[in-house]
């Protein structure tokens, strides 16, 4: 009998689910339905030009079409000028962006039940390559996560007693981040804001989870330690 309700995890698309949910790279994905979830971990970037690109309706159709369930958190490669005006519903019992029939954005700070499991989505980043990018056209000012942002997290937190079953953020605490970065940016590496942020909320309240994901460093890596978290880039992992 086949597995109903299940949820998988993968990390940044930059514009393009082709390149982690391919039938060839995703192959699980033929035989689900539109109650199983895949949950994209920021950089979604199909939402990018002021106006829609004939390839981002490509790609928008060919997720909907999908027999699964699309949920992103945002990343800071993202228009957040688009991504802050969708309209809104709530489902999985928190508000979402609505972006497509079956594709959703799920917001900073709140806990989403999905498919029997209790989920804090916090996206956001810094841009490391901002050098390389325009104010306003290639990056927006709402990429960071903000102290706002954390406080509704603590809020969101509170209401199920600071236990979850996931945590899904972009960006990651800096204690698990300096473990993900690949081993040729390590020498370069520091804590950004938005790390540090994270670690803020990590390490001041007792957070109860299985594990914590992100994507954001284009690594796959597993904590090579205490099992608590998983980087994930162009790998599909199922939740348990």
């Amino acid at each position: 009998m086949k597995d109903s309700n299940r949820v998988f995890v993968t990390g940044d698309i930059h514009g393009n689910p082709q390149l982690n949910l391919s039938s060839k790279d995703f192959p699980e994905g033929k035989d689900l339905t539109k109650q199983d979830v895949v949950i994209i971990l920021g950089d979604f970037g199909i939402l990018w030009h002021k106006f829609r690109t004939k390839e981002e309706d490509y790609f928008l159709k060919w997720l909907d079409d999908k027999p699964w369930t699309t949920l992103f958190i945002d990343g800071n490669h993202e228009n957040f000028d688009i991504l802050n005006t969708l309209p809104q519903k709530y489902i999985f019992g928190s508000p979402v962006g609505i972006v497509g029939h079956s594709i959703f954005h799920l917001k900073r700070g709140f806990v989403y039940r999905i498919n029997k499991r209790n989920i804090l989505a916090l996206g956001g980043a810094h841009s490391h390559d901002r050098i390389y990018r325009k104010w306003g056209e290639s990056m927006w000012k709402d990429e960071e996560i903000t102290d706002d942002d954390i406080e509704r997290a603590t809020q969101s937190l509170e209401k199920v007693a600071f236990e979850v079953d996931y945590i899904m953020s972009h960006c990651a605490p800096f204690e698990y981040a300096k473990y993900a970065i690949p081993k040729e940016f390590a020498g370069s590496f520091s804590m950004d804001p938005s790390e540090e942020r994270l670690s803020i909320l990590k390490n001041t309240n007792d957070i109860k989870f299985k594990k914590w994901f992100f994507g954001h460093y284009h690594n796959n890596i597993d904590d090579p330690f205490m099992n608590q978290w998983t980087c994930l880039y162009d790998k599909v992992m199922e939740l348990e």
